[in-house]
């Protein structure tokens, strides 16, 4: 496979692209190309999002798509006249997967409650009462499980 091509070319191409049809062709071809200028060229996502005049949230997107679907037979023959004039082996990336997320939990509480756990956030030198609500957790948990 001969890789013999440029940035420029590859923004060309991109640009020529329709920003608004949300195909799944076009969508496809886009995000190949966007993955191309991240993560052969390493152009960050807020320089790519200046040159296709989108969000940037809209790059991180389209630019996973391709490692997503690189496997998948739409998505190589969307793709296929792209693939062929820049060629790329898009399976040696590794996109970061957490192997543990946090999980976010919204209480609502009375202000008694609140002032109260500000009194032991600060008693305990934390500032930030979300802070304060894991520890008092933490703690619970523990002397629980004990």
């Amino acid at each position: 496979m001969e890789d013999n091509y440029t940035k420029e070319e590859v923004i060309a191409s991109l640009k020529s692209l329709s920003t608004n049809l949300r195909t799944r062709s076009i969508v496809d071809q886009r995000s190949y190309l966007i993955a191309l200028l991240s993560y052969r060229f390493g152009m960050i996502e807020n320089d790519i999002a200046k040159v296709v005049g989108c969000k940037r949230t809209r790059i991180n997107y389209n630019k996973r798509i391709a490692i997503q679907f690189q496997k998948d037979k739409l998505y190589q023959q969307n793709v296929y006249v792209y693939a062929q004039m820049y060629p790329f082996d898009f399976s040696v990336i590794e996109i970061f997967k957490p192997t543990h997320r946090a999980k976010r939990v919204e209480i609502d509480m009375s202000n008694s409650m609140y002032n109260k756990l500000k009194i032991i956030g600060s008693m305990k030198g934390i500032d930030d009462i979300r802070l304060t609500v894991k520890y008092i957790l933490d703690k619970s948990v523990k002397i629980w499980e004990e």
